[in-house]
């Protein structure tokens, strides 16, 4: 009997075949290329006619191969065509070279690349038509969006596999590129490398790349934090560990050749050299934790690693001498500041020694996590610090005397029962209230359109409040405009009293949220956008929300880190569901019931680390296919995603966090006393293991600390050995906050042995052409309000005729108010006032005229803070104006001095401003 066969049967086995036959062929054409390559003695030898076909030829038979069997030969075909087409010439090309590339091997190994960055392109597009794969919202680049429906699921898993290996091919040769030009950027490379990571987190492949590149780059921090995350993937790569060892030895040959003191000889302006060591520190922390290395003085190590973020977290991003300050590239590279997006890497790589200490229930689970904590606590403070320093320049024109508070809080506190209703209120309102409305936002755009976001009233009474140390002026105001910000910032932290350490801490905090509460609702955001380091913040809440053993230790031993939580809440507490909020396009139902499923960037880019694992399990990765959040969105969704945090720490009595509903605020009543705080630090300090030198620093005993090398545990117990767990926690995490109370005392005392520096800095037009390199960073530094008076942008459009740098100048100016800053504006039409009982001469020649209108601008200043001194100060960049030059009748630094205002040459204020802090 005849067996019988069908079509089907028949096509499959002739298609095998074929793929066969087009298997051998390829391989041999990969030996003709390997002999090739092997006799070649120079990089122009590989790139020979012959060559050049026979590379092609061998793509095109990959493709094929690829297309017709991927399940068989997919895998295999794929291998073949990077290593034989791409890698490997590439590869050849790095061992061929001389010192450097030539021109003509610039060319061919770019044109080389550039091919591989087509075909791969092609590459996707292709697999996505062919296999029906939806990747638009993975990748950035257009794609062909129709394609076949028939298609096997194992043909399917496999092509997605393939998108991903495309897409770390893409970076790959990206990178290739970055080694023939190394001044170019990395971005191009990064973006391949984060989309594959985005597409199947699961992979460690892209983290160890992405880790290589910036190891290469002499960036130690990113590529640990690269490397851990690679280690800590479901698939990592396998050469990542060696990797991360080999980093780690480089790091701690850096800081052996660093001195055995403490830096604190290292000048004021080397920042950078500051924030390295810092680095090197934490990494060496790191080193011992993630191998649980058994090392001597790794708490002394702790507590100096701890206080160098302190110090760094006080830096400022120095500008450059570009006209933008800061390009994206130079701000990424120089470490002359901490950025949100280096924070967000320390704290990430926190996370994951955490994580891996946990797995392995190490003893050195406990240092680590107090570490973070403390961490945490700087955080919160240096936000909260600059949130609340932006909110006093920022106008509330609304009345909010007797009135409770409009945050969301209560919204989110009352569930969405109240959320509808209210909506239904508002809905029914709608067509009454509409001109009054438009009236409305009329007004505030007017009042909001100058140079400066700081209103007319309020501006002078910005600096009075502020925490910072370089100034400290006590106003003490006529005006009794009871209910207005004003009036409660007066009382609240003016009455009677030097510095706002000796107010009541809970009435400055309930007065500053309820001018939260009642401030325009863009301009707060506007606020919440800036503050990078909120990104940071939320996921170490994400963490301690599914860490209760932390929360509930935190609520009996470091009571002052749950009041900055609150304290930070209270300040984010602002009335996201406003009618007048612009440039977001989220619902206010949307808001409120999907907020907290919707993933923001952080989330995306930790999607699939262990330790944030349940709380990743609620957010909705499909709403980020469907649509993109835009940065001030993105502010509302972290508001409504941190206030929840707070909800989260009411039901927890041990946090003793509650809900004021009054107020409609976050109230913490644990340890109200800052005394008893600095007592329950001591007593947990005395319990630590004393093996180090104390010292005494104002009346407080502190232990003496210095860089420990790595040394091996030579049969004697470590003090994680000795103490208990919780215990040991205890005591890690006393000695942390305690060092946080030294440095904030060493702080108060100093700032008041330093010279006030007055708030207002007014600029003539030398200041601005020759030394703008000065003016600009104290427009940075944050600590002034830089104003530039009219008559100086005259003399400046004078002056660009015959001068360049007062055209420079004008055009940084332009720039500066075009991209609106807070700190920095110009004159207002009637920020003048003449000055009194003085007699001005009737001939009056330019400069004299420029003067004059330069003093009137500052009298005005000075005249808004009756009863304060040295408000105003006159920053001159002419030497001879201070001599009066050639005018002999006329007096400016007479003028000046007679309304009170400080005039003196900007070299020596910038010398005093630079020197006061480094008395800090």
């Amino acid at each position: 009997m005849k067996k019988s066969y069908n079509s089907t049967d028949i096509n499959q086995n002739q298609s095998q075949e074929l793929s066969k036959k087009l298997y051998r062929s390829i391989s041999e054409q990969a030996k003709r290329l390997d002999d090739a390559r092997s006799c070649a003695r120079t990089v122009v030898d590989l790139f020979s006619p012959n060559l050049l076909i026979q590379r092609k030829k061998l793509c095109e038979y990959c493709e094929r191969l690829i297309f017709s069997d991927p399940i068989l030969y997919g895998r295999k075909g794929e291998e073949l065509l990077w290593r034989k087409g791409y890698y490997d010439v590439v590869s050849t090309s790095k061992k061929l070279k001389k010192k450097e590339y030539l021109p003509e091997e610039i060319c061919h190994i770019t044109a080389h690349i550039n091919a591989g960055i087509g075909f791969y392109n092609h590459m996707l597009s292709k697999l996505q038509y062919n296999f029906n794969l939806n990747i638009e919202s993975f990748i950035d680049f257009s794609l062909i969006h129709s394609g076949n429906k028939d298609v096997k699921v194992e043909a399917v898993d496999w092509a997605k596999q393939s998108v991903h290996q495309c897409l770390i091919y893409l970076g790959d040769l990206s990178r290739y590129k970055l080694e023939i030009y190394p001044n170019w950027e990395s971005a191009l490379p990064v973006r391949y490398y984060l989309q594959a990571v985005s597409y199947k987190p699961d992979y460690g492949m892209p983290h160890n790349q992405m880790g290589t590149l910036a190891m290469n780059q002499n960036r130690f921090l990113e590529a640990v934090y690269h490397y851990m995350r690679c280690l800590s993937c479901k698939f990592p790569f396998e050469g990542t560990l060696n990797n991360l060892i080999a980093l780690f030895d480089r790091n701690s040959k850096f800081l052996e050749q660093l001195p055995d003191k403490n830096v604190e000889g290292i000048i004021e302006t080397e920042q950078s050299e500051k924030i390295k060591i810092f680095i090197a520190r934490f990494l060496l922390i790191i080193d011992v934790w993630y191998f649980d290395k058994k090392v001597n003085k790794v708490y002394d190590l702790c507590h100096q690693t701890y206080k160098n973020l302190e110090e760094c977290l006080t830096f400022t991003k120095v500008s450059t001498n570009s006209e933008s300050g800061d390009s994206i590239e130079t701000d990424y590279y120089q470490l002359n500041h901490l950025n949100g997006d280096k924070i967000f890497k320390i704290i990430v790589i926190c996370l994951l020694c955490i994580s891996k200490l946990q797995l392995s229930k190490s003893p050195q689970l406990s240092t680590a996590v107090a570490f973070t904590l403390g961490i945490y606590s700087q955080l919160l403070k240096n936000v909260s610090n600059r949130i609340r320093e932006g909110v006093l320049n920022f106008p509330c024109n609304e009345n909010v005397k007797g009135k409770t508070g409009n945050g969301i809080l209560k919204d989110l506190m009352a569930g969405r029962k109240r959320c509808k209703s209210k909506l239904r209120r508002r809905k029914a309102l709608k067509n009454e209230s509409e001109d009054e409305s438009e009236l409305s936002e009329h007004e505030e755009n007017y009042s909001s359109s100058s140079d400066s976001f700081i209103s007319d009233d309020e501006e002078e009474e910005v600096l009075d409040v502020s925490s910072d140390e370089d100034f400290d002026i006590i106003k003490v105001s006529d005006e009794s405009n009871s209910g207005t910000p004003k009036d409660i910032l007066t009382n609240g932290l003016f009455n009677g009293a030097t510095t706002p350490d000796q107010q009541n801490p809970e009435k400055t905090e309930e007065d500053l949220s309820k001018i939260v509460q009642f401030m325009d609702v863009n301009d707060i955001l506007e606020i919440f956008t800036e503050e990078t380091i909120l990104q940071s913040i939320k996921i170490l809440n994400d963490w301690l929300a599914t860490d209760l053993e932390v929360i509930k230790s935190c609520g009996s031993n470091t009571a002052s880190l749950l009041r900055q939580i609150t304290h930070l809440l209270n300040l984010v507490n602002v009335n996201l569901l406003s009618p007048k909020m612009i440039g977001v396009g989220l619902k206010n139902t949307e808001i409120i019931n999907k907020g907290l499923r919707i993933p923001l960037s952080e989330d995306i880019l930790l999607k699939g680390v262990e330790i944030l694992k349940v709380s990743q399990e609620t957010l909705d990765w499909n709403y980020a296919d469907k649509k993109s959040l835009n940065t001030k969105e993105e502010a509302v969704i972290r508001v409504i995603k941190l206030l929840s945090f707070g909800k989260f720490l009411t039901t927890l009595n041990e946090t003793g966090i509650s809900y004021d509903d009054g107020n409609n605020i976050f109230v913490c009543t644990l340890n109200d006393s800052k005394k008893d705080d600095d007592k329950d630090s001591k007593m947990l300090l005395d319990e630590f293991d004393s093996s180090a030198s104390t010292t005494t620093c104002n009346g407080t005993t502190i232990k003496s600390t210095s860089t420990p090398k790595l040394e091996g545990d030579s049969g004697s117990k470590s003090s994680g050995d000795v103490v208990g767990g919780q215990l040991n926690k205890m005591k890690h995490m006393g000695q942390l906050w305690l060092a946080a109370e030294v440095r904030a005392l060493e702080n108060r005392v100093g700032a008041g042995r330093t010279a006030a520096l007055s708030p207002y800095l007014v600029l003539d037009a030398d200041a601005l052409i020759k030394y703008t390199f000065m003016v600009k960073q104290l427009v940075h530094s944050r600590k002034f309000i830089v104003l530039v008076p009219t008559a100086v942008v005259s003399a400046l459009d004078d002056l660009k005729r015959e001068k360049i740098e007062a055209r420079d100048a004008i055009r940084w100016l332009e720039s500066q108010f075009h991209r609106g800053n807070r700190f920095f504006r110009a004159q207002r039409p009637q920020e003048r006032a003449p000055v009194p009982f003085i007699k001005y001469p009737k001939k009056k020649d330019k400069e004299m005229h420029v003067y004059i209108q330069i003093i009137e601008c500052c009298h005005f200043l000075a005249e808004q803070q009756k009863g304060a001194t040295d408000v105003v100060t006159l920053l001159i960049g002419n030497q001879n104006v201070l001599s009066n030059g050639e005018n002999k009748e006329f007096s400016y630094v007479g003028l000046a001095l007679s309304v009170g205002i400080a005039i003196e040459a900007i070299t020596s204020f910038y010398g005093k401003w630079k020197k006061s802090k480094g008395k800090r």
